[in-house]
């Protein structure tokens, strides 16, 4: 393996040399960080033996073999990063390595192979790199949900896309779904066990060192194929009527154009009440904005505007922290 870097970040350059050192001394852990996304992050120790089977698992599934490209455009202080030098050690791919950028095919002349970037990062690059990113023969996304919109430009172009399915604690990613015109389910990788318990997935893979793991991804499960639903820990029961934040969002994402979230808030008469959170305070909707969009039972009751989120370390939304601010938010009724 040999590296290739477009980046003279000190940091970036001292983390890749401390992980691959890492990675080849003689214990058999390393320890990560999760996201924080839907908790407090934590750190969780991995053994070495488990990251080796799942980087060979994503090759088996996406035909990677010795020899090939590999793009490093995350922070390598992330499980995905750090899977991304794993793949490249473990299969024998060479590395390029990019600024941790919204745009890091900026600049980027080498065939690449294979690459994993944030939606985010997609975005942008469509934007302002389109030709280099369609040159990518096989790219994942993860880290974040895909727009429909962004899904639909994703599907158009050459490149092999997949959008993944995981977290810190499956060693990266355990699924796959193509990104393709029409919507399509996760398929479950080589050896990975799927069951579900109170519509929850449930997984398992023995030489991931993982036995039922439970989730709180409420799915739609056939076979090693599933459709994913949304968070448990997310739903919304208001007055017995079960609201699912993430499908609200998908169905607003054409009419709010800045970050926003779905949120239950803690309610005596309904249990829990319907907001809308959106990072803006020069926005305003009313309610018959939502009424062609949403079902009249799930339209917010109440949207708050805030000047800005809180987001992890990661660029994801905390939503728990975010709301913890909701008295400096501007509110209005519905």
């Amino acid at each position: 393996m040999y590296i290739i870097y477009h980046t003279d970040d000190s940091f970036l350059r001292r983390a890749i040399a401390d992980f691959v050192e890492e990675w080849k001394n003689n214990s058999n852990l390393i320890q990560v960080n999760t996201s924080g996304s839907t908790g407090r992050p934590k750190s969780i120790t991995l053994l070495k033996s488990h990251m080796e089977v799942s980087a060979r698992m994503t090759g088996d599934f996406l035909d990677l073999r010795k020899g090939d490209t590999a793009l490093l455009c995350m922070s390598p202080e992330t499980i995905a990063g750090k899977m991304m030098l794993v793949r490249a050690l473990v299969l024998e791919m060479n590395l390029i390595v990019a600024p941790v950028s919204s745009t890091p095919l900026k600049g980027i002349d080498e065939s690449i192979d294979f690459a994993a970037m944030v939606p985010f990062q997609v975005e942008k690059s469509l934007d302002e790199t389109p030709e280099n990113l369609k040159a990518i023969k096989k790219l994942i996304i993860g880290g974040g949900s895909i727009s429909i919109a962004l899904w639909t430009h994703i599907s158009e172009i050459p490149t092999l896309c997949y959008q993944t399915f995981g977290m810190t604690e499956t060693i990266s990613h355990i699924a796959m779904r193509r990104i393709e015109t029409s919507a399509s389910t996760y398929e479950a990788l080589p050896e990975v066990q799927l069951t579900t318990k109170n519509d929850c997935l449930v997984i398992t893979a023995p030489n991931l060192g993982i036995d039922h793991l439970e989730t709180n991804d409420i799915v739609k499960l056939t076979e090693n194929r599933f459709e994913w639903l949304g968070r448990k820990d997310f739903v919304i029961n208001s007055g017995g009527i079960k609201i699912h934040p993430e499908l609200v969002e998908q169905k607003l994402e054409n009419l709010i154009n800045t970050p926003f979230f779905s949120f239950g808030l803690p309610n005596n008469q309904f249990g829990q009440k319907h907001i809308l959170c959106i990072e803006s305070t020069l926005l305003k909707f009313q309610k018959m904005d939502f009424f062609a969009i949403l079902d009249k039972p799930i339209i917010p009751k109440e949207v708050y505007y805030f000047n800005s989120f809180t987001y992890t370390s990661s660029g994801k939304v905390n939503r728990l922290e975010t709301v913890k601010n909701i008295g400096n938010a501007e509110k209005q009724v519905l």
